[in-house]
Parts: C-alpha cells; sequence; structure tokens
C-alpha cells in the first residue's frame, strides 16, 4: 500500500487479528501530534463485534510514542489522558480510500468512503454513514443513529437507544448488527442479514433477504419482511410477525404473540410462556404451541384444502388449550354457538360429512377424527349451505383431545 505523508516525524498505525481491517502506515506526523499520544494509552470498545478490537499506543522510538497498534483479542481500557488531538481529528484518511473514525463526547455527523471504513461515535448522538464497502461501525454511548449503506457491514449500537439501518444494496452475503444495550430500532438490507436486538425492548425488521433475527432480552418486536427468515425471540413477551417465504420461528421464553401471514412454508415453536399464535397465511404451516396452554388463532375465508398435506398443523395441541375462529368469535355473542364430532373411515368422507353437518344442522364447529388425527372444521362467515370455510389439523390426538369447551 503506498503510503501517505504527514510533515513531521515518523510513526506507523498497524492492525491485526482480524482479515477484514486493513494495515496502514503513515511516514510522518507532527511534534505536536505526537505529544497527544502517550506511550501505554488504550482505547478499548465496549460492546458488539468491536469488543474485540483494542487500540494501543506505544512508542516507535524510547523518546517518541508514536505507535499505534490495532489488535483484536480481550477487553482492556478507555482512552489515555492526552488523546485530545487524535480525537479532535476525528478521522484518519489513508490512500486506499478507507477511513477511521474516532469519536469525542460531542455529537458525531460522520461518514465513510467508497473503501472498508472503521467508525466509531463517542458519548454523544451521532449519526454515521459507512457509504460503500464492508464497513465496521460502532456508536457506543448515546442515543446514535447508523447506516451502513452498502456493503457486507458490521454495526454495533452500544449503550443508548440506537437505530441501526444495514445497507439497501449489500450483496447476498448481508450484514451483521447489534442493538446491545437500550430500545433499539433494526432494520435489514437485501442481503442475508443477522439482526440481533440484544438487552431492551427492541424494534427489529429483516426486509429482504434470508435473515437470521434474534431479540434476545426485552420484550421485543421482530418483522421478518420478505425472506426465508429464522427468528428467535429469546426472553421477554415478543411480539413476531412472519412474511412470505419459508421461516422458522422460535418464540423462545415469555408470554408472545406470533402471527404468520403470507403464502410460505412456517413452522413456529411458541416456547414456555402462555402464546397466542395467529394462523393468517396461505401456506402450508405448522405449530407447536409449546409449554403451557396457548391460544391458536384461525384466520381464514376460504374453504380449506381438499389435500390434508396442505392443511396447516398444531403439532403439541392439548386438552386444555383453545381455538379461536376470528370470525365467528367477532359474533359469538349474537349467534349460538355449536359443535359435532364423528370418527370417519378416510380424509375425503370426513371432508363430506363435515360439510353435510354445517348445511344440515348448523354446526359451528365440527370434529374429524381420521386414524391418528383430528380435523376440525369450521363455518365462518355463517353461510352454513356453503359448508365449511376454516379448518385446522390437530396432529396425533383423537376425539377424546376436544370439545366445544375449547373454542372462544
Amino acid at each position: 500500500m503506498k503510503r501517505p505523508h504527514i510533515a513531521g516525524l515518523r510513526g506507523t498505525f498497524r492492525t491485526a487479528g482480524d482479515s477484514r481491517v486493513t494495515a496502514y502506515s503513515f511516514e510522518t506526523i507532527t511534534a505536536d501530534e505526537a505529544l497527544n499520544i502517550q506511550t501505554g494509552d488504550y482505547l478499548t470498545l465496549h460492546s458488539g463485534p468491536a469488543a474485540r478490537a483494542v487500540v494501543r499506543y506505544l512508542a516507535a522510538t524510547p523518546d517518541l510514542p508514536a505507535r499505534i497498534e490495532l489488535s483484536v483479542g480481550e477487553r482492556t481500557v478507555v482512552f489515555g489522558q492526552n488523546l485530545a488531538g487524535l480525537s479532535l481529528r476525528g478521522a484518519l484518511d489513508v490512500t486506499d480510500g478507507s477511513r477511521l473514525v474516532i469519536g469525542d463526547a460531542d455529537r458525531q455527523s460522520t461518514g465513510g468512503t467508497l473503501g472498508h471504513d472503521a467508525l466509531y461515535g463517542g458519548e454523544g448522538h451521532d449519526i454515521v454513514h459507512g457509504l460503500a464497502g464492508d464497513d465496521r461501525v460502532q456508536g457506543n454511548a448515546g442515543n446514535d443513529t447508523l447506516y451502513g449503506d452498502g456493503g457486507a457491514d458490521t454495526i454495533s449500537g452500544g449503550q443508548g437507544d440506537d437505530r441501526i439501518e444495514l445497507g439497501a444494496t449489500g450483496d447476498l452475503h448481508g450484514g451483521w448488527a447489534h442493538g446491545n444495550k437500550g430500545d433499539d430500532q433494526l432494520y435489514g438490507g437485501a442481503g442475508n442479514d443477522t439482526l440481533l436486538g440484544g438487552q431492551g425492548d427492541d424494534a427489529i425488521t429483516g426486509r429482504e433477504g434470508d435473515d437470521y433475527i434474534s431479540g434476545d432480552l426485552g420484550n421485543d418486536v421482530l418483522f421478518g419482511g420478505a425472506g426465508n427468515d429464522t427468528i428467535h425471540g429469546g426472553d421477554g413477551d415478543d411480539e413476531i410477525k412472519t412474511s412470505g417465504g419459508d421461516d422458522v420461528v422460535d418464540a423462545g421464553r415469555g408470554d408472545d404473540i406470533v402471527t404468520i401471514t403470507g403464502s410460505g412454508t412456517t413452522y413456529v415453536d411458541g416456547g414456555d410462556g402462555v402464546d397466542r399464535i395467529v394462523i393468517a397465511g396461505d401456506g402450508k404451516d405448522v405449530v407447536l404451541g409449546g409449554a403451557w396452554a396457548d391460544i391458536f388463532e384461525i384466520h381464514a375465508s376460504v374453504p380449506p384444502p381438499s389435500d390434508p398435506t396442505h392443511w396447516d398443523e398444531i403439532r403439541d395441541w392439548s386438552a386444555d388449550e383453545h381455538l379461536l375462529f376470528a370470525q365467528v368469535h367477532a359474533v359469538a355473542d349474537i349467534l349460538p354457538r355449536s359443535y359435532s364430532e364423528f370418527v370417519a373411515a378416510d380424509f375425503p368422507e370426513a371432508y363430506r360429512i363435515a360439510n353435510e353437518h354445517i348445511a344440515a344442522t348448523g354446526a359451528i364447529y365440527v370434529a374429524a377424527q381420521v386414524g391418528g388425527n383430528v380435523f376440525v372444521f369450521a363455518d365462518t362467515d355463517g353461510n352454513a349451505a356453503n359448508g365449511a370455510d376454516a379448518g385446522v389439523m390437530l396432529a396425533g390426538r383423537t376425539l377424546f383431545d376436544i370439545a366445544l369447551s375449547n373454542f372462544l
């Protein structure tokens, strides 16, 4: 790499331990700049991916404290007492087009370059744009707004209530974002992103790509967006929503609300807690409520599939749980609810008899056992002549596991 020149004394800036961080050198520094850096000074980045980065200031000669080393390892301490010259300068630009920025206690508004930048906010409420390149951005203290822009970026919010947006034009490798402490807002980009909420009540949106989303601690709001996403709620009472794609959801511990939309195949595990799982998609969904008695809410306005392999499944139904067909529940106080059940030899017979029960007797709910499964049919529009408008399969269950009392 070509070395830029600064009038004065000679020094070195070197990075090690991370192949994404470039090694820089500069030929000279001024005497005033050298006096602001003391041998033995350290800078530590306390959270997120940058927690591995340590900046250490050493002497190039016994009399000249002009050497800076950035390595990836254990955490140490923050700025020394005499680094005002470096922090006030704000940024170190080098000839490969990249930039190192270290903020101070004031509000910072800064941007990267077309290269792979390292941008670190200070204690204020910072606004940072990574621009093009695979950037490493850390907000640190304060309520920061951090943009990855283009490239596969690595962004950590640090302390405070931060807003983080990965690049809308990133490649398929995607970016990495961690809110850390505070109630953060995280937005994915066009690639396959990793979005981690950390501590606090976070709001995370995956957008495009096959994203990995984790709320971690706190009562989080998580939305997968387009793509085949993997979503973990973590601890806390979370709200999770899928949208298109073949998604996998583990709601985790807490009383969660999971809403399935879109036409993909979605797998949901509610985890520990009294969960509410809303099945409102057009695809084949497989649901486990997890521990405790859960509520399964069904939104549908078209007849259930004639092929049983396309039915939505509840795979761990227990007799103390509840089904709520949304359209029926809305008028339950003015229309009587009725229930019938029977055993059928096969699914076509079950489908035919269930529609007959609805049309002839006005049954709202019909449960049909076929082998080791129970198919639940519901008339949700009040037009009995049209038969069932919605349905769900209770996998591995019998008629002993369901009754009128299970419907809300």
